[in-house]
């Protein structure tokens, strides 16, 4: 416990109060402030990894994550504007993600324990990443009843979402071991750049991109 309560944490919480409303309310405000915002989270993201530096052979590896990462903005903005989703579905997406990398987070400092995948994340562990995914599926099971609009399909889909939000997590891990740093970058204090803050979110809207595209 003594692990949790410390700077780090009171600097996350800071964040989150600043960045929550700031992603959230453009869903709801209108079009014109979401793909302002959106894009500057995106220009952000992008010049946090050009300041990455990798061996020549590893660039096409950044240049490839570049391209993924722009395409996901852009289709998030497309869902937004052309209503295949309405804000509900989108803010309730999100918080699925923030909930499955908070839980994750708690559980790994409270709990501890082995971790999941040293090589890549030292931060990951097993203890952190089964709290986050029991966390997320019991809070969304009783947000479901509470609706009456409970059904297994829900809870299936919201495995989806935590599956591709943890590889989103673990690709951006691996993208910053290229460049043997921790952080992204500094804009965020407590959590490091923007990338470490939406790479899930990144993970989760390149499989919807993917299922907008085929349908």
């Amino acid at each position: 416990m003594k692990n949790l309560l410390n700077k780090n944490l009171i600097l996350r919480v800071f964040s989150l109060i600043i960045f929550i409303p700031l992603m959230l309310l453009p869903i709801i405000v209108s079009n014109y402030l979401l793909f302002t915002v959106y894009i500057f989270f995106n220009a952000v993201i992008l010049h946090e990894i050009q300041s990455m530096k990798v061996r020549n052979d590893k660039n096409i590896l950044l240049f490839t994550y570049k391209v993924l990462i722009i395409f996901v903005f852009f289709i998030f903005i497309i869902i937004d504007i052309t209503s295949s989703m309405t804000p509900t579905d989108l803010i309730e997406i999100i918080i699925i993600i923030w909930l499955f990398d908070t839980f994750s987070f708690l559980g790994g400092k409270i709990i501890g324990g082995k971790k999941l995948m040293p090589l890549i994340s030292s931060g990951k562990t097993q203890s952190g990443l089964l709290t986050g995914v029991i966390s997320t599926l019991s809070i969304f099971y009783i947000y479901s009843i509470v609706i009456s609009d409970f059904s297994f399909k829900h809870l299936f889909f919201i495995c989806i979402i935590i599956l591709f939000a943890f590889l989103g997590d673990v690709i951006a891990s691996m993208v910053k071991r290229l460049a043997s740093i921790k952080d992204s970058g500094y804009i965020m204090p407590g959590h490091g750049g923007l990338l470490d803050r939406l790479d899930s979110f990144l993970g989760v809207f390149f499989l919807i991109g993917i299922i907008e595209l085929l349908s």
